[in-house]
């Protein structure tokens, strides 16, 4: 009974690391997207548009990572590197551009883009991290909330 009042779930520091390296990672994506900002407010503003939503919603899951760890802050984060990857992708690869970005077009050696591109890679693997940390409790609660096995009586032999 008294084993286990001192013990600390394995995974729970791992989680809090995890939890501040990816409220770092969004907020250096945040960052990064400040720093491009101001050459995506010209005459094509859907991308600036974009740059202000990846901004915002960076800052907001990074917060609420900060505050409590739960799957769908997980996904959220997720989400926002998958979103900010892909619009990488689609300003790059579409002959024609993406939200009419033009000039971005095969521009794929981009140094803040390359810096995106590794931040979001992060918060993708800490994303990953973070479920199979969050597996790991559940099994061991899984394994602790099983009924003993069945012993056999004892008997009192005559002697």
């Amino acid at each position: 009974m008294f084993a286990r009042l001192g013990q600390s779930p394995p995974a729970q520091g791992a989680d809090v690391i995890a939890r501040a390296m990816g409220a770092l990672a969004l907020i250096a994506l945040a960052v990064i997207h400040v720093v491009d900002l101001p050459g995506t407010l010209g005459p094509d503003r859907l991308v600036g548009i974009g740059y202000l939503g990846i901004i915002a919603a960076a800052l907001g899951v990074s917060g609420v990572l900060i505050a409590r760890s739960h799957w769908l802050v997980w996904a959220a984060a997720g989400a926002v590197a998958v979103s900010a990857m892909g619009g990488y992708v689609l300003t790059r690869a579409l002959p024609g551009g993406f939200l009419g970005d033009h000039g971005d077009v095969g521009n794929w050696r981009c140094p803040l883009g390359i810096a995106a591109l590794s931040v979001e890679t992060l918060i993708i693997l800490l994303v990953v991290l973070a479920a199979w940390l969050g597996r790991v409790p559940a099994a061991s609660v899984a394994a602790e909330s099983r009924p003993a096995a069945r012993r056999a009586p004892e008997y009192s032999r005559p002697g």
